[in-house]
């Protein structure tokens, strides 16, 4: 045997692979997720985890031929598989030789048993022996052989064992010498819904989780809800932007959207610059009042008085501090009329709400350009300040647009405030029709303002717009407490922030699984997925 170990040296790998699949909701939402094997990997799909903890790394260097008997004492690699959801669920563990593999399957003898359960012979098996599986082979696997099938039951958990070894057949010979076997372990699992609607369905079977505004919301023509807004006269844009966009309108539509472990509120699926495309995102705002949810400030626009979003000091602050939930300087205007330079606490140890997680920054798309175009006055319909904004109109000297690229201060990443042609397209009911012909600077005295999600109404001050006005290079758009469009003549100016962003394309909306609710409510927000 000692002769054999020098003459047969085989290196042998086995890269562990989570892949979860999961059914949520009673329409049963379906999709996978990859990732590689480290000590600790747990990857979270709604409420079902596959925890993988690592007590052992699996890693056979230097291979030879051993007994089942030896084997079965091998140290093992244990996992977990976790249901954190109160129902059931079926999982199938399967095991996935990858390309590169050049050495015969039928020496490779696998062990799988359930921790604390005896290894009996009837579980042990070689590569071959065991039922091929192809339906859920994951990339660059050249077969796939499914190892166990289960159920959890609600808020169950099951350890694994998993030993893998070069079985006593392997020939000393150039079948088996300098040869390689690579695999992965992929688990399969689907929600068990009793009642008649259960059952684990096939991923050919499954809708699709997401939820798509204007098809599974279709668009309203009256009061609350979702209105389909097109740009079909707007030839100054060209034909690249006349997609049609929905925006959620009226008093109080439902558009809650549970985001940064926070109430924020939808404002629609718009039309972006991304690249050299127009493409369409999501796009949702921080409201204050919902929940009590405190606002994040009061703050200056730029404490250099200028309107160039790309250099401007509130900028910098949503970016950065606010941002990466950290601790540092905003600028205020006292009553005074002094500038001031604060230090403002976004860690969450302060007054001051906490800012983004970890999970928030990962779905902001930063590579969405924002548009700085802008107009002379408040006496502007909405869909013509739609237009000024992706316009080329401003102060002698400002950039037309703000994108990684043309930002000059500090890192860019995707903060940014409301357009007010977002708070225009916001009203809703019979007075809609109305409304969008009516400027914005005279929304209140339309007694439009009153049918719309958007008024500002429970703050005390203004809101920033972000919309710079081309008339003089220190004003700025705001949004009126009392629900109109107005201008500021200075930036050193302090009014409420409402950060504003738009997320990746793969963040989608899902409801929450309370099938009894209204999904979209504040008692029942959307909640996002990517």
């Amino acid at each position: 045997m000692k002769e054999n170990r020098k003459k047969v040296i085989m290196y042998t790998t086995l890269g562990i692979i989570a892949l979860g699949i999961v059914a949520l909701t009673i329409t049963y939402a379906y999709w996978r997720l990859t990732r590689e094997q480290t000590k600790h990997n747990i990857i979270s799909t709604g409420c079902f985890n596959i925890d993988f903890v690592g007590e052992n790394d699996i890693l056979l260097e230097k291979a030879y031929p051993i007994s089942d008997d030896d084997g079965k004492i091998l140290d093992p690699y244990t996992f977990t598989i976790t249901n954190h959801c109160e129902a059931k669920a079926d999982y199938t563990i399967n095991l996935e030789m990858l390309a590169g593999t050049n050495l015969a399957s039928d020496y490779v003898k696998i062990l799988l048993n359930e921790k604390g359960v005896e290894a009996t012979p009837n579980l042990l098996n070689s590569y071959d022996n065991y039922e091929s599986d192809e339906e859920y082979k994951v990339a660059n696997a050249v077969e796939g052989r499914k190892l166990l099938t289960g159920t959890l039951e609600a808020l169950d958990e099951k350890k694994y064992e998993l030993r893998i070894w070069l079985g006593s057949n392997a020939k000393i010979e150039d079948d088996t010498m300098n040869k390689t076997y690579k695999s992965k372990i992929v688990v399969d699992t689907s929600f068990k819904v009793e009642g008649g609607l259960g059952g684990s369905t096939p991923p050919s079977e499954q809708t699709n989780p997401t939820i798509e505004l204007g098809t599974d919301i279709p668009p309203v023509e009256n009061g609350d809800g979702l209105y389909a807004v097109t740009h079909e006269d707007l030839e100054e844009l060209g034909q690249e932007w006349n997609k049609t966009e929905y925006r959620y309108a009226g008093v109080d539509p439902d558009n809650y959207v549970s985001f940064n472990n926070e109430i924020w509120r939808i404002i629609g699926l718009v039309n972006v610059k991304v690249g050299d495309n127009i493409e369409q995102r999501l796009k949702i705002v921080r409201p204050v009042g919902v929940n009590n949810q405190k606002s994040i400030g009061s703050y200056c626009w730029d404490k250099n008085n200028k309107n160039d979003w790309t250099i401007s000091t509130l900028k910098d602050m949503l970016n950065g501090i606010y941002y990466n939930s950290q601790r540092g300087y905003c600028y205020t205007l006292e009553e005074n009329f002094t500038l001031t330079k604060n230090i403002c606490d976004f860690t969450g140890t302060s007054d001051l709400p906490k800012g983004l997680d970890e999970t928030a920054r990962e779905m902001i798309d930063k590579e969405v350009i924002w548009n700085l175009g802008g107009w002379k006055n408040a006496k502007i319909p909405t869909k013509q300040c739609y237009e000024k904004e992706r316009g080329t109109e401003v102060t002698k000297g400002s950039p037309t647009e703000w994108s990684s690229e043309t930002d000059v201060g500090e890192k860019y990443n995707g903060i940014g405030l409301m357009y007010p042609s977002d708070y225009g397209y916001a009203v809703g009911g019979e007075v809609r029709n109305y409304c969008l012909t009516k400027n914005l600077g005279s929304y209140y005295y339309d007694d439009c303002y009153a049918n719309v999600w958007l008024n500002p109404d429970k703050d005390s001050r203004k809101l920033w717009a972000l919309m710079p006005s081309s008339f003089v290079d220190s004003t700025i758009y705001t949004f009126g407490s009392n629900g109109y469009i107005d201008i500021v003549y200075t930036a050193e100016n302090d009014f409420t922030v409402w950060p504003t962003l738009y997320l990746k394309s793969s963040v989608k909306i899902t409801s929450n699984p309370k099938p009894e609710q209204e999904y979209g409510t504040i008692d029942n927000p959307f909640v996002l997925s990517m």
